[in-house]
């Protein structure tokens, strides 16, 4: 169990250097992601520059994309949810 969790440090390495590399030299981490070999350094490198990449994606949505809607609005009363029922009057 205790081995599926560890992560080669090769990997590690690849993956701290492509995310790194997306961030200050995009064009040059674009051009070492279109490497195709199945060293796990290079592999670690092209998943840390889509990681990268993913979270630019989500800094860049609006703040009602950003969190999760429905533990946003917990706690919040909204008006439909306060409203009074009145019983039928007869």
């Amino acid at each position: 169990m205790e081995d599926e969790k560890k992560v080669e440090p090769e990997y590690l390495k690849g993956f701290n250097e492509g995310y790194i590399m997306a961030q200050h030299m995009p064009e040059l981490a674009e051009k070492l992601a279109g490497i195709n070999s199945d060293f796990i350094r290079l592999v670690g490198f092209k998943e840390g520059r889509e990681q990268f990449q993913i979270e630019q994606t989500k800094d860049r949505r609006p703040d009602w994309l950003k969190n999760d809607r429905f533990t946003r609005g917990q706690g919040k009363s909204t008006p439909s949810r306060d409203r009074d029922i009145e019983p039928d009057k007869e």
